[in-house]
């Protein structure tokens, strides 16, 4: 019985061997037979990404929360060109110092001197204030003075001018008159009653009216007022 079991148990391994060989070799010729077989593509399935929530962490009064940095470049910003202006150079304002008080000065006493020259008249001869004499007459109109010297002497030769009238009229002292006597009648009896002012002064001469005194002012308003004028004196005055 153990030989029967060995030579059956060898049977069976030939056999095995046999198929096996008699399977490749069938291969083999259906391979040659039908062509290669042709691969089919498999799809590869992209798993979808899973989302996982993140929680959020809330910080605690004894935590601060950290900033998250950012791969986001920062842009600077091109500084933009402006004309700048030229600074204006204030002067510094003066401080004003105080004012030193100034001592107060006595008025100097005026030391009493002698009278104040007198100034030195512009013309040689000037009118004696209040010489001139008025009384009425309408027989005559005339007008009459004299010319005296430093000592109240007579001065004869000096032309004397009336003006107001039609003509300036001019009379020499001493001519005519007694010495430096001087007179003139030039109303016509028709102008008697007519009024006039008239100038009296003395000139180097009647062709050179230039004056050397001060001129008297006559009004005459009418011989019912007065037609006598004497009296009239110009004195020297150097």
């Amino acid at each position: 019985m153990k030989m029967t079991g060995r030579k059956l148990a060898a049977t069976t391994a030939v056999a095995l061997v046999a198929l096996l060989v008699t399977v490749s070799l069938l291969g083999c010729s259906l391979t040659s037979f039908v062509g290669s077989p042709t691969a089919t593509p498999t799809s590869t399935r992209t798993p979808k990404p899973t989302f996982t929530p993140t929680s959020t962490h809330s910080p605690t009064p004894v935590e601060s929360p950290t900033p998250i940095p950012t791969d986001t470049p920062t842009l600077t910003p091109t500084p933009e060109v402006t004309d700048t202006p030229t600074p204006t150079t204030v002067p510094p304002t003066p401080t004003r110092r105080p004012a030193t008080p100034t001592a107060t000065r006595r008025a100097a006493t005026a030391t009493p001197r002698g009278p104040a020259p007198t100034p030195r008249p512009s013309y040689d001869f000037k009118y004696v204030e209040g010489s001139m004499l008025i009384h009425i007459n309408c027989g005559a109109v005339y007008f009459k003075g004299e010319i005296t010297g430093m000592g109240g002497e007579p001065v004869n030769g000096k032309t004397v001018r009336l003006r107001g009238l039609d003509r300036p009229y001019y009379k020499i002292s001493g001519e005519g008159e007694s010495p430096g006597k001087w007179g003139f009648s030039p109303l016509a009896p028709n102008h008697f009653h007519s009024p006039f002012t008239l100038y009296v002064d003395l000139v180097e001469s009647e062709a050179n009216p230039q004056p050397i005194s001060d001129a008297k002012r006559i009004d005459f308003a009418g011989c019912e007022y007065g037609g006598e004028f004497v009296n009239i004196i110009f004195a020297w005055a150097r």
